[in-house]
C-alpha cells in the first residue's frame, strides 16, 4: 500500500508541474515574489526593507527574506533579468517556469512534514497517507499553484514542529515554530495554542527566561541580527510587518522555563 501511495504522491507533484505550461492565472503575488527576488539579490542587506521602486515592498519577516535570497542565487541561472529591481512586471517564460517550479519543490517539505506527523501519530503507512491527503487539498493547489504563494512549504515547517511536540522533542518543536513566525507572521494566530500547550505541560515557572525559551531566543538574533545595520525603530516605521513577530515570538515562547513534562528532548 505504501508504494501505491508514494506513486500517487509523485503523480500529484507531476500534475502540479503540468499546470505550468497552461499559465492559467498570474496574480499580483507573482510579481511580488519576483520583486523580492530582485531586492534580495541586487541590493545590500541594509536596503532590503527600504527599497520602494515597486509598490510590492518586502514586508515578510527576515527568514523569508533569507529564503528569497537563496532562491535568487538559482534564479540568476534561469534568467538574470528577473533579478533587476527596475524590471517591474517582468514575466519572461523562464521566470514563470522558475517561480512555479520553486513552489512545487517547496511542496516537498509539506510531504515530508505530513509524513513525519502521520508516522509519529501512527505507522509509516499512515505517514504516507497523511502526506498524500495534505498534498491533494484543493485549497493549497489554488492558492499556491494558481494564485502563487509558498504556503505548502510553510505548512511543512508547521507539521514538523507539531510532530516534534508529539514526539516529546519540545525544544526543537518550539524552535521550529519560532522559525516559522520569522518566515510568515500570519502564523501568529497559532502562537496562543503553542503558549497554552507549553505552559500547561512543560513549564515549571512562567516568569523569566529558561531553557525552553532559548530556542525562540536564539531564532531572534539569527533572523533579525543581519538587519541590525538599520535602526529597529526606523525599520518599524518603514515596514509594519518587520517587528510584530520579533516581540511577540520572544514574549510568548521565550518566557517559558524548565520543562517538567516527560520525554522532553531535542
Amino acid at each position: 500500500m505504501a508504494v501505491s501511495v508514494q506513486i500517487a504522491i509523485a503523480v500529484t507533484l507531476l500534475l502540479r508541474l503540468a499546470l505550468i505550461p497552461l499559465d492559467l492565472y498570474r496574480s499580483t503575488d507573482f510579481e511580488v515574489h519576483r520583486n523580492w527576488l530582485a531586492i534580495t539579490h541586487s541590493l545590500p542587506l541594509s536596503s532590503w526593507y527600504y527599497e520602494e521602486a515597486s509598490p510590492w515592498t518586502l514586508d515578510y519577516p527576515p527568514l523569508f527574506a533569507a529564503f528569497e535570497w537563496v532562491l535568487s542565487q538559482a534564479a540568476a541561472f534561469a534568467d538574470p533579468e528577473m533579478l533587476r529591481v527596475a524590471n517591474l512586471e517582468y514575466a519572461s517564460w523562464a521566470t514563470v517556469v522558475f517561480q512555479r517550479c520553486s513552489v512545487v519543490v517547496g511542496d516537498l517539505l509539506l510531504v515530508l512534514g505530513a509524513r513525519r506527523l502521520g508516522s509519529t501519530l501512527g505507522s509509516s503507512a499512515q505517514g504516507w497517507s497523511t502526506a498524500l491527503l495534505a498534498l491533494v487539498g484543493p485549497g493549497l493547489l489554488i492558492v499556491d499553484h494558481v494564485h502563487f504563494q509558498y504556503n505548502g512549504m510553510l505548512f511543512g515547517v508547521l507539521l514538523f514542529s507539531i510532530a516534534d511536540l508529539e514526539a516529546g522533542r519540545i525544544y526543537r518543536g518550539a524552535a521550529l515554530f519560532a522559525a516559522l513566525l520569522n518566515m510568515k507572521q500570519i502564523f501568529l494566530y497559532l502562537a496562543p495554542v503553542y503558549f497554552v500547550f507549553l505552559l500547561r505541560g512543560h513549564c515549571g515557572c512562567v516568569f523569566g527566561v529558561g531553557p525552553l525559551g532559548r530556542p525562540a531566543e536564539l531564532r531572534q538574533p539569527c533572523a533579525v541580527g543581519p538587519h541590525g545595520a538599520c535602526s529597529p525603530m526606523r525599520c518599524a516605521r518603514k515596514r509594519t510587518c518587520t517587528q510584530v513577530w520579533c516581540s511577540l515570538c520572544s514574549r510568548w515562547l521565550g518566557c517559558l522555563s524548565w520543562p517538567r513534562g516527560r520525554g522532553c528532548r531535542w
